[in-house]
């Protein structure tokens, strides 16, 4: 009843982090009734972007034609200071926020069961190769998500940077503003007021 293809179009798409197999068929569908030229232009630039794609060799983000970031190759950045962050988007947010000045290590993921562990532990020994070489680098913020599955990262990460001279901060956990303290979970309550 269901062609083959269409299956496999929304396997690929259920593969996607945080999309379950209901999302999958509705992406599927949301796509083939789009008209000619979005499709065409999706799959032009999808195209385009999968020849040309490469990964920044400083911080692993993805960029098009190049081997360096615009933020790593730019000369106000400040190279002493390297934020390390678990995923590209964390990187898109703390951008955004347009005060951090240094430079980024992204690190590609977690150390969980479940996720693909080998890229993230390619990037961590890339990372301590970048310290070794890079002197330049004076301090580091450690920006993971407080939660149970960034910790054995964080521990790893840890592991790594103390067998340098480096000064480590790490944000600060607590009620965010405008919170309220009915509505916190109990690990950052916690945290907030030190208990």
């Amino acid at each position: 009843m269901i062609p083959p293809i269409f299956r496999k179009i929304v396997q690929i798409f259920d593969s996607f982090p945080e999309i379950g197999p209901r999302q999958a068929w509705r992406l599927f569908f949301w796509l083939l009734k789009q008209d000619e030229k979005f499709k065409k232009n999706f799959l032009e630039s999808f195209d385009a972007l999968i020849k040309n794609l490469n990964f920044c060799k400083e911080c692993n983000f993805p960029v098009i034609n190049d081997d360096i970031c615009q933020i790593c190759s730019d000369p106000k950045r400040d190279k002493s200071i390297l934020c390390i962050v678990a995923r590209e988007t964390d990187l898109i947010t703390i951008e955004n926020l347009k005060k951090f000045k240094g430079v980024y290590y992204i690190i590609g993921g977690f150390l969980l069961p479940y996720e693909e562990k080998e890229y993230v532990k390619n990037n961590l020994e890339k990372l301590k190769e970048k310290l070794e070489k890079d002197k330049k680098i004076k301090e580091v913020i450690l920006a993971l998500p407080f939660t149970k599955d960034a910790e054995p990262l964080r521990k790893e990460i840890l592991r790594i940077l103390n067998k340098f001279d480096l000064e480590i901060k790490t944000p600060k956990r607590g009620i965010p503003s405008g919170g309220e303290i009915e509505f916190m979970d109990p690990e950052t309550l916690k945290d907030s007021l030190g208990l």
